[in-house]
């Protein structure tokens, strides 16, 4: 496949709908590529002149007006998500106001699959990719990077941001051979869809999200969502193989302090912002000056990150959102100046070819067994013996070390050379042993030798007791030998004195370590704090009805079982629910019927395949035994009932492979079909509950009984919480086809897991004790331990009159 050509960076405009459309103000062109902007504001008086511009003209690569997110998708990231499996680097950013929907382009609403954004559709298209190319083999890595505040957060680590300020993120930018990376940054390995998409939501619960003016949940954040792909072929002998990188910008969004009034953490988290979005655009202008020669992009961490995404051999892509009403004009423009900008930009796409070095061990291996079996040849040629070119063993290497001992005292006048094997041992071989010469003269040195310090007294008076004699500079002690030398100055330094080691030995005594204490509960106050809890319980529990409630409760009738109640709800308000979950059943079941009857059509067309191979086999047998019979093209003639066989043969393993697909579509069917069932089932009970607490309950017409046979107060629980309803509005919102089953799911079980993650860290910190109702005293539970806890007090006891 030929590479992409140099060529500009290509900018789409996308604006977000809303209702007061600035008509009079912005104008698209009829060839989807230029808009106009009219700044209508006039002064009243005319008796000056104003050269200030009202009237802008710009152009882009395509304006993406009221469109899909499919529409997106296809237009700008999928000619790059299908050229990073090929080799190339490839970058889209979203950049704009706040509250332009760059999020909403780059990862769309969560609650509903036809409206995912730019990232989960890569996902998704680049695994289906994948699974259809065969000749390759792909491993998919995927990092995700947050910049908040000009510091690097890994919205994949395993560590809880509980406090950003006080988390040492412990990541770092280098440059590596014109490639940027970030040490410390997790890579996860992703091998199907679903694993992806998984990180992708475990990331997107890490962001730094805030309330703002222009938008309830804005992001505060720069984040970088990167998906590596490597890529080997498989039946290639070739030891290169690509490595390229995909990465998916989502920018935060530029904004006036004067115009929004930001105050406190939202005034410090847009300075931050629109400082990195301004050396962003210095760094994209000083690209798109050809006489320019250095770019500054370590100005800011985001120019750093994005340094081999904007220009370079990477293909790059850019969304500029606006918001097109008339208040937000000002940023409207400044985002379709930053886009002319970028659309000058060059970018010449290159293939990331890398060297295997396992492969390339292998290659080289085998060009080594090649020449050395030229070697041989050549020996054999020249009638030489005797010459090896293998590796020399131990016992080489030891005769060779002798040889050199020989010839160093003499007594062997001159080696032999045979190959460059050889000289290399014995200059080898000669270092060792002058290593050896030099360690044993320094050994017997010290032997008879000993260095003291001249101007230390006592040490000398030591020396000359033990007999030493000193040497002639008095710094030198040891035996008298005329052949002798002397070894040179004692350093004053060399040797401690007394007092100074008494000093460090008593510094180091008066050095401490406290012991560390930890508070224990006394098990007299932790039994007694039980018991009061279990006294003020049975206070705040107890209660009792008054008469006149009594014999209200008591003409009343009982609600009828949920048995008949269901049987009720099924011909009533259930009625289409339950008519759609039995078409569904009747569904399932045929399937498995098809299911079923097809297995055993495949059973059978196997019994049938391994009859006819016996019978071809059996007369290819008789034919050999008889002797073949070939025309005079060299074929093999065999008769008609042999033919038959084997064209029979034929026909039943296409049988056989074309029932066998449609056996495993059948099987994913099923699946499919079992969730849906499953589907409607929690749907008829959910509804049914929330009827039958309706109609029974809620109204107040009937009572509970104890066990005393006294009435109750009605005190009834609502059937659903926040919780309970956000997830029946999750399945009722969930899309039927079969591509979002892995979105969905991975997405549930993201915010499961975060749910789950959140409850743990609260239940090991401190809580409020319930020892009387409305007492704030804190004490400290152990993980595990059972607690009692009233959200509102027990109704209290009523006077009769």
């Amino acid at each position: 496949m030929p590479g992409p050509r140099p060529t500009k960076v290509k900018v789409y405009l996308r604006s977000r709908p809303c209702e007061k459309f600035a008509d009079e103000m912005i104008e698209f062109g009829s060839d989807g590529k230029s808009v106009n902007i009219y700044n209508k504001k006039r002064t009243n008086s005319q008796a000056y002149v104003n050269n200030q511009i009202t009237d802008w003209s710009f152009k882009v690569d395509g304006i993406l007006h009221n469109v899909s997110q499919e529409t997106i998708y296809d237009h700008v990231v999928k000619e790059i998500a299908l050229n990073v499996l090929d080799g190339y680097n490839g970058t889209v950013m979203c950049y704009g106001q706040t509250g332009a929907g760059k999020t909403f382009s780059m990862t769309g609403a969560t609650e509903n699959y036809q409206q995912r954004g730019i990232i989960p559709r890569t996902i998704q298209h680049l695994f289906k990719e994948i699974h259809n190319n065969q000749d390759r083999s792909y491993t998919v890595r995927i990092g995700y990077l947050e910049i908040y505040n000009e510091q690097l957060f890994d919205l994949l680590s395993t560590v809880p941001l509980q406090n950003a300020s006080e988390f040492n993120t412990g990541l770092s930018i280098f440059d590596d051979r014109g490639d940027v990376f970030v040490k410390g940054l997790t890579y996860q390995l992703c091998s199907t869809e679903e694993e992806a998409l998984n990180l992708l939501f475990e990331g997107e619960t890490n962001r730094s999200i805030g309330a703002h003016v222009l938008n309830k949940e804005s992001s505060r954040s720069h984040c970088i969502f990167t998906i590596r792909v490597e890529s080997k072929p498989i039946s290639s002998s070739s030891d290169k193989y690509t490595l390229s990188k995909l990465n998916l910008v989502d920018l935060a969004g530029s904004e006036r302090l004067a115009k929004t009034q930001s105050q406190g953490i939202t005034q410090k988290e847009a300075q931050y912002i629109n400082k990195s979005l301004s050396f962003l655009e210095q760094a994209v202008i000083g690209l798109s000056d050809s006489k320019k020669s250095f770019v500054q992009f370590r100005q800011s961490k985001l120019t750093h990150i994005l340094k081999d995404s904007i220009g370079g051999n990477c293909m790059t892509r850019m969304i500029a959102n606006i918001w097109p009403e008339g208040r937000h004009m000002e940023e409207t423009v400044s985002t379709l100046r930053f886009a002319s900008r970028m659309m000058n930009v060059t970018v010449e796409p290159a293939v990331n070819e890398v060297i295997d070095p396992m492969r390339m061990m292998q290659k080289l291996d085998q060009e080594v067994k090649m020449l050395r079996q030229e070697l041989a040849m050549h020996d054999t040629l020249t009638n030489t013996k005797g010459h090896s070119h293998e590796p020399l063993s131990e016992h080489q290497l030891f005769e060779i070390e002798n040889q050199c001992r020989r010839y160093i005292e003499g007594s062997l006048d001159e080696i032999e050379i045979v190959n460059v094997r050889q000289i290399k041992a014995s200059f080898s071989a000669f270092r060792r042993i002058c290593k050896l010469m030099e360690r044993d003269v320094e050994t017997r040195l010290r032997e008879k030798y000993a260095l003291i310090d001249k101007n230390n007294v006592d040490e000398i008076a030591e020396a000359q007791k033990a007999g030493y004699t000193l040497a002639d500079d008095s710094s030198l002690v040891g035996e008298t030998d005329g052949q002798g030398f002397g070894l040179g100055y004692a350093p004053k330094d060399s040797r401690v004195s007394k007092n100074d080691l008494l000093k460090i030995t008593k510094k180091n005594r008066l050095k401490a370590n406290p012991k560390s204490s930890s508070p224990v509960m006394d098990q007299k106050n932790k039994s007694s704090i039980q018991k009061e809890d279990k006294k003020d319980y049975a206070k705040e529990t107890s209660g009792n009805l008054t008469q006149n409630s009594k014999d209200q409760f008591q003409r009343l009738s009982t609600p009828p079982s949920k048995n008949a109640a269901f049987e009720e709800f099924k011909s009533e308000r259930g009625n289409e629910i339950n008519r759609i979950w039995n078409e569904n059943k009747d569904i399932l079941s045929s399937k498995r019927r098809q299911y079923s009857d097809l297995a055993h059509k495949i059973n059978e067309t196997k019994s049938l395949i391994d009859q006819t191979r016996s019978e071809v086999d059996r007369k290819r047998n008789e034919r050999l035994a008889l002797g073949e019979f070939v025309n005079e093209m060299g074929e093999t003639i065999i008769d008609e009932e042999e033919f038959g066989l084997i064209k029979k043969l034929q026909d039943l393993k296409a049988r056989y492979r074309d029932d066998f697909d449609r056996w495993r579509e059948l099987k994913a069917e099923i699946v499919y079909c079992q969730n849906l069932v499953e589907q409607c089932r929690q749907r008829l009970i959910q509804e049914f509950d929330a009827w039958y607490n309706e109609i029974y309950l809620s109204s107040g017409l009937y009572a509970n009984k104890d066990q005393d046979g006294n009435y109750g107060s009605a005190v009834f629980r609502q059937y659903e919480d926040a919780v309970e309803k956000f997830e029946r509005m999750q399945i009722e919102n969930m899309s039927n086809e079969m591509e979002s089953l892995p979105y969905n799911t991975a997405r549930n079980r993201t915010e499961k897991r975060r749910t789950y993650n959140d409850a743990m860290e609260r239940s090991a910190h401190h809580y409020i004790s319930s020892a009387g109702y409305g007492s704030t005293t804190p004490h400290t539970y152990q993980l595990g331990t059972p607690m009692r806890r009233i959200a509102n007090p027990p109704p209290g006891k009523l006077t009769v009159s």
